[in-house]
């Protein structure tokens, strides 16, 4: 066998497969197509897609609605939520490869481009209104005409392009070219693209690029028409075949130009490729990684289902995060009593805490939240299922006692993934049992005030009747004793105590020591039952200093001392916050400090009104060292300080009248 018959099999070959695949092309596609087009992820787990959908005759099928079409994605069949007819218009791209088969002339003189031409220019595509789809040309020349939205701009190019020069040979450049202006970004989302590839038969050597250009399109959903212009007697020839064979894999059409046939109008390719559905769907997807997807039609109970169409996602747990969590709160006893209520317990304030919390997805995938959950110490406190999902009431009612805890939030998404906070620590501090002692008493001051008066009252009337002051009346039942003469006829008790008064015998005797020895015994004998009869001693810490209140010549008595006691002692009206309280309208709540810093006292004034004074002379914010005997004034209160161990004391210097005129 001759070198040229071996270089041959490779050609035959290609060519017989592409006619086997041609032949089965051919028979599947003798029903109804379906395309999967332009999946869109970027609202996850919202996703969209176009739908083309084409009878036998390669026409759009109008008129499906939601329910004609199902969801397979990664084999789990899912309902179509919504499916829309749109209009975004066709990509359209047409590519001239001249040839020598373009120059063949009649006896007419007229070439076969130029009968060619004459029927394609009569098409009623070219007075389309603007702006509904987007044209481009290109020839052997180069690109004349890109991404135009008027179709009347190809008139001109068309007519001034003549394929004069017979010895070049047919290529496949301008269709790849074609291929590349076709796949640029298209001006309206859902656009068609196809491309209507004008050329001569092509020789067996672009079989390989032919197929390298059809897998392209097909990546792209770029439809080819090819139209061939050529001699009768090449129809049917294996190179022909391969260009049909392009067409038919690309869901393009075929048609062939000698001289006589009619040239189909552009219009009737273009306004199939106008229409489109636009689909959407709630994926269920919850895993990362490789995922495909496809659809099925039903039309009029035959299912065609849409080639599947892979795709990469990145799926990632919510990260959700507290915005307002405090550090530490401070839970203190009302200073008000409740009066809304019947229960005389007191409460701790505040009994409820909010939170907010933000979720982020770091997927950059926004979903719903279908889940919140709160932990403290581990345990769930609070669950939310229902809006507001992302706020939160903490129920501090069961933390009595000071303590840290570790709050966290976790959330779940319509997806199912399950993302978690970390662990904050939150400090909540309690006042001590004392002050909560104090409140109560106060909220209860009433009822302690009505119970004091009735048990000094009945104390008080009992002291009366052991004293004898009181007689009780007597029994009903007792027997009255006759009235003497002289007498009047008045109750027994009366007569009976004139008689007593009268009769030397039952005169009572003047006893010092009986009845209040008596009386002595019966109290002491109620002591012995009464707690607060019997306080309990408390040690007694040593006083650091002293502050005595000055008085004038007219006070009638001398206050008692205060006592520094402590390291620090803060001078104030209120009881709450002071650690010595004085009384005096011209004190503030907090009015001065006095610190012990290096085995000295220091006094500092706390932003009080009225100032604090040391000798006479208002001291700063930063404060000022005390010496024993020192004068101190807050408001209208005038105290000495007196140390208990005094070192040394302030050298007092005497100005005498002169001096100081």
């Amino acid at each position: 066998m001759s070198g040229r018959a071996w270089r041959t099999i490779p050609i035959t070959l290609i060519l017989f497969a592409i006619f086997i695949s041609h032949a089965g092309k051919s028979s599947a596609q003798g029903g109804y197509t379906a395309t999967l087009t332009s999946l869109d992820i970027n609202d996850f787990p919202h996703m969209t897609a176009f739908l083309d959908v084409f009878d036998p005759q390669g026409r759009f099928v109008n008129g499906l609605s939601v329910q004609d079409v199902n969801i397979l994605e990664n084999g789990v069949q899912i309902p179509a939520s919504e499916l829309d007819a749109h209009k975004p218009g066709v990509q359209f791209v047409i590519a001239i490869s001249p040839g020598s088969s373009f120059s063949i002339r009649d006896s007419m003189g007229v070439t076969r481009y130029e009968y060619f031409l004459r029927g394609l220019l009569a098409g009623t595509w070219i007075n389309q209104s603007p702006g509904i789809d987007d044209f481009s040309l290109l020839t052997s020349d180069g690109p004349q005409v890109t991404h135009s939205a008027n179709p009347s701009s190809l008139l001109s190019p068309l007519r001034l392009f003549t394929p004069t020069d017979q010895n070049v040979s047919p290529n496949l450049e301008v269709l790849a070219s074609a291929l590349q202006v076709a796949s640029d970004p298209m001006p309206r989302p859902g656009m068609q693209r196809a491309i209507l590839f004008i050329t001569p038969p092509l020789g067996s050597e672009v079989s390989l690029g032919l197929q390298s250009i059809v897998a392209g399109a097909i990546q792209q959903h770029i439809r080819i028409f090819v139209w061939l212009i050529a001699a009768p007697e090449v129809f049917s020839l294996p190179e022909v075949d391969s260009l049909r064979s392009m067409a038919e894999q690309t869901q393009g059409a075929f048609f062939a130009f000698a001289h006589d046939e009619t040239v189909p109008d552009l219009e009737t390719l273009i306004e199939p490729l106008r229409h489109i559905y636009l689909l959407h769907y709630n994926s269920q997807i919850n895993n990362t990684g490789p995922q495909e997807l496809l659809a099925q039609v039903n039309i009029g109970g035959e299912v065609i289902t849409t080639t599947a169409q892979s795709f990469q996602l990145d799926l990632q747990a919510p990260a959700p995060v507290f915005l307002n969590l405090p550090a530490a709160i401070d839970r203190r006893y009302t200073t008000q009593p409740i009066t809304d209520t019947t229960d005389s317990s007191i409460e701790l304030f505040p009994t409820e805490q909010d939170l907010s919390i933000q979720v982020g997805f770091p997927d950059g995938h926004e979903r719903d939240i279908t889940l919140a959950r709160l932990y403290v110490d581990g345990a769930i406190v609070a669950e939310n299922s229902t809006p507001p999902l992302t706020q939160f009431t903490w129920d501090l009612r069961p933390y009595a006692m000071e303590e840290t805890h570790t709050l966290s939030v976790e959330v779940t998404d319509s997806q199912g993934l399950v993302g978690k906070s970390a662990d904050y620590p939150v400090k909540i501090t309690i006042p001590s049992n004392t002050q909560g002692v104090i409140i109560s008493i106060s909220h209860k001051r009433p009822l302690i005030i009505g119970v004091t008066v009735v048990v000094s009252a009945s104390i008080l009337v009992l002291v009366l009747i052991l004293g004898g002051r009181i007689r009780p009346k007597p029994h009903p039942g007792q027997v009255s004793q006759p009235a003497m003469a002289g007498e009047k006829n008045l109750p027994l008790s009366h007569r009976e105590r004139i008689r007593q008064r009268k009769d030397p015998v039952t005169q009572p005797v003047e006893m010092h020591q009986s009845a209040p020895s008596r009386l002595k015994t019966l109290i002491s004998h109620w002591k012995a039952f009464i707690p607060l009869a019997h306080p309990k001693s408390e040690p007694k810490h040593a006083a650091l200093a002293y502050l005595i209140p000055l008085v004038g010549f007219d006070d009638p008595t001398i206050p008692a001392s205060l006592q520094i006691t402590a390291d620090e002692v803060v001078l104030g009206r209120d009881p709450h916050q002071a650690t010595l309280v004085i009384s005096d309208p011209s004190i503030d709540a907090v009015h001065a400090r006095i610190c012990l810093t290096q085995k000295m006292f220091r006094i500092s004034d706390s932003g009080s009104t009225a100032g604090t004074w040391v000798n006479f002379e208002q001291i700063s914010a930063e404060g000022q060292y005390l010496e024993d005997m020192d004068i101190i004034h807050l408001g209208k209160i005038g105290l000495r300080f007196k140390l208990s161990s005094p070192v040394h004391q302030r050298k007092i210097v005497l100005v005498s009248d002169d001096q100081d005129q």
